[in-house]
């Protein structure tokens, strides 16, 4: 499936549901009180110039709908979203907000720990 969530897919699925791979309907924004700090540190990783870049690159991360990418909710309820090919992570709320955005230095092993050490079970 390929395409991005929003108002009118939300889930990205078709009974428009949490799973447990996602629990967030579609992603609106970046937690504002962290969001300089996160660009700060991790803009460059993606080539952006400016905050509200960095942002809608997250926004857009979270919301796309791809098969070369993994997720899984943790205890509290956020998802984490791992494209392989991109090394990409973001970490979103179940209110749609996206909490960090980055590219983890030990990429797939970094995820696959995160995955190991906090899937909802």
């Amino acid at each position: 499936m390929t395409g991005t969530k929003g108002p009118s897919n939300l889930y990205g699925n078709k009974n428009q549901k949490p799973t447990k791979h996602i629990s967030y309907p579609y992603a609106k924004s970046f937690i504002s009180s962290t969001l300089y700090d996160h660009f700060s540190r991790h803009g460059k990783e993606f080539g952006t110039n400016s905050i509200n870049d960095y942002e809608n690159n997250a926004i857009y991360f979270a919301n796309k709908i791809s098969t070369v990418a993994d997720s899984f909710v943790d205890k509290n309820n956020s998802t984490y979203k791992y494209n392989y090919i991109t090394n990409t992570l973001a970490i979103i709320n179940n209110k749609g907000k996206v909490i960090s955005f980055f590219k983890p230095k030990n990429g797939k092993s970094y995820y696959e720990k995160q995955k190991e050490l906090k899937v909802k079970k």
